[in-house]
């Protein structure tokens, strides 16, 4: 110092700088703790005599003196101070990479406090020659307080919420990264740290390697633990390679081809706010494309116009974008607060997941190897049924095939079925009513199968498993559950849509059977009858995973709403969605106008019914005709009133059938269709049931006057509701039109083929714009055994002869229906081949059909309308008598 000064100026300014240097050893403690508020700024005195203060150059800190000071003093506090700085200096470049990531949050906190921050680190080596250099006569404040501190950091960057006391020193920090490992998980390589190890025990799929000392994780917890350890002040975690930090703004976790499917589906759960302001859910538009349904909201809207895929419709005043935007998307609105978005459901994030990666997604289904397959079923295939083949192979065997009411659902199961021939037994659950027209249809296009191979369940007493093709009807599967532990693999439900409730015994006999089963082919022309609640147990059958409880299924697509007495699940919502996910995953479905032109005009069908239920006598009436036709007449006109005998016979025996199968159809959703029958017991017997059920119907007989005639058909082609016309045979087959109906069904048969092609022809007439289905019931031990080949004969040579355009054989479905070869048998069958055969005038036949009724004291309805000429001659005014 300079000798001009007084030992009462040296005085003051030593104690100038002692306090100088003791109030910036408290702001350096108060930055350490985090609270620099509690530490002063540096203040200048404003006395003349203070003899120096604070400078702050580029955030180092310096003192220096005034000149008036002694120069010893000066000199030596500045050399000593310059050696600090330089030690300093050299250790700040050896952590320059850390406090460089903290210098942000540096800047940020300048501001916040009002104060310049000191730099992140002063070492101990500064303070220690602090010390040191400190004057003999220095106050013990001052030493003790730059002693005790000797290391400052500066605080960490923490988010909001956190208040750390005492972060750690830079060389304390654990430093790790993040690694794949495998496929679907990655590991962590990181050192020690105890509240990491905290972190990764919280994590559901975490696992231990002991080898490695190093834990793994499953990739769907990628995102969450990545954020728990970022959180931590003693940890730096570096991302996976190729990845960025996570969130939006720095690079989403979504962004890019290599979304994770996984992440997405976590999305669909626990994605409720109950606080939001603004709620809406995403909904499947197409195969490329969903939409958002929300209410108004500037702050969704200003996320929506940074998708590259936006589009507003205008008339349904919503945004769509295309799936591949999904993920980043859902990503941004989950992340605002107020703001609450349905996803999509799983099922739809499982299903369009080439799309949602951006990959591209195979529309063309290929065709399958169909080599191990009989040649005729393969052969017989038209394209579409092809393509339904092909499309149940390209989902291993598990389906829905939906297709409309005629197009071969039955050939296309049994092809699909023939595929995976190596896990028969099979089983094939089915209405009653065609139990022995699925027996007959496997033998007609598998030829390859013996005799033997189809075992048809007529009774709770039968052995399930006795065969290689087992067929069992929906009521006895619900009675046989003990024999149902034997497991099939391959399974058919043919009207599936009879599992639609839940409740029913036959829907929880056959549902754990179908879940266990490997192939499962689900066969109905109306999936859902009514509401979209129809098809769940179909879809859960076919695909349990999709919703594996119904509730979650009827929120999304039964508008379900809660009563006062429980849930609501008869309404309908999404259903376009639903609609693209089931044909996209397990169903196709065909209607007749897509695939009319691969149709022919007429589609026959024979259905084989089971006489069952009818009385012993009836029995014992039939075996007892059959039995004196087998021995022969001595007349021809008792052979043929013998025969007609047994005919009218035959109608009692179908009676029981014929009504199962009309319910059934009227069950499976057809609209309207024809049912012809000859007989007045069996007419009454319809007429009666569909009062009965209160279903819409006309009748037109003998009785049925022409007036009254023109008025019922009428009104039949203008119904708009679900309507049957039941028609006489011989009465009203021909002088009408009814082409509202696609679909005839013959509950019985007539040994004239003409009459029959003219019932058909009431609904295959100009204004029919479909294909029309022709269903014959035919039933095994009565005189249908003998009348149907004998149609067949009929026609094919008609055909040959140029004089019918009808085939029976190439139009029916299943044809090569024969009597069993008995002896007996065939001498009935030529009995009818011959009785009827030489009948010169079809008058005779009608003789005889009111004889027979006559002496079974039926009514047979036959008598046909003055005026009627064609085949059959106008019938008598009175019945004749036979003598």
């Amino acid at each position: 110092m300079s000798s001009g000064l007084t030992e009462e100026q040296k005085r003051r300014i030593e104690e100038n700088r002692q306090l100088a240097l003791a109030r910036r050893a408290e702001r350096l403690a108060a930055q350490r703790a985090g609270n620099a508020g509690i530490a002063a700024p540096p203040q200048k005195e404003q006395s003349p005599g203070n003899p120096g203060n604070w400078k702050e150059e580029n955030n180092h800190v310096r003192f220096t003196s005034q000149p008036q000071q002694n120069p010893n003093t000066s000199v030596e506090q500045k050399s000593c101070l310059q050696k600090g700085y330089n030690h300093y200096t050299a250790n700040q470049q050896m952590a320059g990479s850390h406090r460089e990531q903290q210098k942000s949050c540096s800047e940020d906190s300048e501001q916040a406090s009002g104060l310049k921050q000191f730099p992140a680190t002063i070492p101990d080596s500064l303070s220690y020659s602090h010390k040191h250099c400190l004057d003999a006569g220095s106050q013990e404040h001052g030493q003790r307080t730059l002693i005790n501190h000797g290391t400052f950091q500066q605080p960490k960057c923490y988010p909001a919420f956190k208040n750390p006391t005492a972060p750690p020193h830079p060389n304390n920090v654990t430093k790790g990264k993040c690694v794949k490992y495998g496929e679907d998980r990655f590991q962590v390589e990181v050192g020690y740290n105890a509240e990491l190890i905290a972190v990764f025990k919280k994590v559901p799929s975490k696992a231990y390697d002991p080898a490695m000392k190093k834990w793994n994780f499953s990739m769907e917890d990628y995102r969450s633990l990545l954020e728990a350890a970022n959180q931590l002040s003693s940890v730096i975690l570096a991302p996976l390679e190729g990845e960025n930090a996570v969130g939006l703004a720095s690079g989403s976790h979504f962004v890019g081809s290599g979304v994770d499917v996984k992440s997405l589906l976590k999305m669909c759960k626990n994605w409720k706010k109950p606080s939001a302001l603004v709620k809406g859910r995403c909904v499947l538009l197409s195969r490329l494309r969903f939409e958002v349904d929300i209410g108004y909201s500037a702050e969704v809207i200003g996320v929506f116009k940074q998708m590259d895929s936006r589009n507003y419709d205008m008339n349904t005043r919503k945004w769509n974008f295309l799936l591949e935007d999904y993920p980043k998307l859902m990503e941004v609105l989950l992340s605002l607060v107020s703001v609450e978005v349905e996803p999509l459901p799983e099922a739809v994030i499982k299903t369009f997941a080439a799309q949602l990666q951006r990959s591209p997604s195979q529309t063309d289904i290929p065709d399958a190897d169909l080599s191990v397959v009989d040649s005729k079923i393969v052969t017989s295939l038209m394209p579409f049924q092809r393509e339904g083949v092909n499309f149940a192979i390209s989902r291993n065997g598990r389906l829905l095939l939906a297709d409309d009411m005629g197009l071969g659902k039955t050939i296309q199961a049994i092809c699909i079925a023939a595929y995976y021939q190596q896990e028969w037994p099979l089983l094939v659950v089915t209405p009653s009513s065609v139990r022995f027209t699925w027996a007959e249809a496997f033998h007609r296009w598998l030829p390859s199968l013996s005799p033997g191979s189809t075992n048809v369940i007529v009774s709770g007493k039968d052995n399930l498993t006795g065969s290689l093709i087992n067929i069992i009807s929906f009521d006895l599967l619900s009675r046989m559950d003990k024999q149902l532990k034997s497991i099939f693999q391959v399974v058919i439900v043919d009207e599936s849509h009879f599992l639609k409730n839940t409740k029913t015994a036959r829907c929880q006999a056959a549902m754990p059977l179908l879940k266990a089963a490997k192939r499962v082919i689900l066969l109905s022309g109306t999936p859902a009858v009514s509401r979209p609640a129809e098809l769940y147990t179909q879809i859960a059958a076919v695909q349990p995973s999709f919703f594996p409880q119904f509730h979650s299924f009827g929120l999304r697509y039964c508008d379900a709403r809660k009563m006062p007495w429980g849930w609501d699940y008869s309404g309908s919502s999404n259903l376009t969605e639903l609609k693209i996910l089931l044909e996209e995953s397990i169903m196709i479905r065909r209607l007749k106008s897509d695939v009319l032109s691969q149709l022919p005009a007429k589609q026959r069908k024979m259905v084989v019914v089971a006489p069952e239920g009818i009385s012993a006598k009836t029995k014992a009436v039939l075996a007892a005709e059959a039995k004196k036709m087998a021995k022969g007449y001595e007349s021809k006109q008792q052979e043929k009133e013998a025969l007609l005998v047994f005919f009218s016979r035959t109608a009692e025996a179908k009676i029981r059938s014929v009504v199962e199968y009309i319910l059934e159809l009227l069950e499976s959703g057809n609209n309207k269709f024809l049912v012809f029958a000859h007989h007045k017991i069996m007419l009454d017997a319809i007429v009666a049931e569909l009062k009965k059920k209160h279903i819409e119907h006309i009748r037109i007989d003998g009785s049925t006057s022409s007036a009254e005639r023109q008025a019922l058909c009428q009104k039949f082609q203008l119904s708009e509701k679900q309507a049957v016309a039941v028609l006489s045979l011989t009465a009203a087959n021909m002088g009408l039109t009814l082409s509202a109906a696609d679909l005839v069904v013959f509950a019985e048969l007539f040994w004239n083929p003409g009459i029959l092609i003219q019932a058909e022809d009431r609904a295959h007439r100009i204004g029919q714009t479909s294909s029309v289905n022709v269903h014959y019931l035919v039933a095994k031990g009565t005189a249908d055994d003998y009348l149907w080949p004998m149609i067949q004969e009929k026609i094919k040579v008609l055909g040959e002869a140029g004089l019918s355009e009808t085939n029976f054989s190439e139009t029916a479905e299943s044809t090569n229906y024969r009597p069993k070869p008995d002896p007996k048998q065939k001498t009935i069958y030529d009995l009818f081949q011959k009785a009827f055969s030489e009948s010169k005038d079809d008058a005779d036949d009608v003789l005889f059909l009111e004889a027979a009724d006559a002496g079974c004291e039926f009514d047979s309805g036959s008598a046909l309308q003055d005026g009627e000429t064609e085949t059959c001659s106008v019938s008598p005014k009175k019945k004749r008598r036979i003598e």
